[in-house]
């Protein structure tokens, strides 16, 4: 076979994909475990913020919200939505940055991305644009510098 997919098809294929997995329980001694060390975890390295949980618009089409901060750990977490035909404009990463696609899709750079897919961009390293056609949403973990930097 020799024919290169489409982008839908592609899409096509993502989404069969993401809806024939079916989410299992994990193990309960893994369950247990996970849960005490959540537990035993220091509960001041998490700083609540009076601005967490608003929306704030990044640029025209896309906005971010802060979900949690992590002092220890130095990284924010938000979501971010891209409405249709949105882009943000390439930017560099002081810390790195971990997206994973909600819903949509989008392009960062080169790279087409689908419901479900994860995308992670190194310390120190810019990427392209990241344009969304359908519009998006993504959970991302970013270097906490670099969340303030752009809030």
């Amino acid at each position: 076979m020799t024919e290169t997919l489409t982008r839908e098809d592609m899409h096509l294929l993502s989404a069969i994909v993401a809806e024939a997995i079916e989410p299992i329980d994990p193990p309960a001694a893994l369950r247990a475990r996970i849960l005490a060390a959540a537990a035993a975890a220091p509960q001041n390295t998490r700083t609540v913020r009076s601005e967490e949980g608003r929306w704030h618009c990044l640029v025209p089409g896309v906005t971010v919200k802060l979900l949690s901060m992590d002092t220890e750990r130095d990284t924010a977490t938000i979501l971010m939505t891209l409405e249709p035909g949105s882009t943000v404009p390439s930017h560099g990463h002081s810390g790195p940055e971990d997206s994973f696609v909600v819903s949509g899709s989008c392009r960062i750079g080169p790279t087409y991305l689908y419901r479900g897919d994860f995308h992670h961009a190194d310390a120190g390293t810019q990427h392209g644009d990241v344009v969304s056609e359908e519009g998006c949403v993504l959970l991302l973990v970013v270097d906490r510098a670099d969340y303030l930097a752009a809030a």
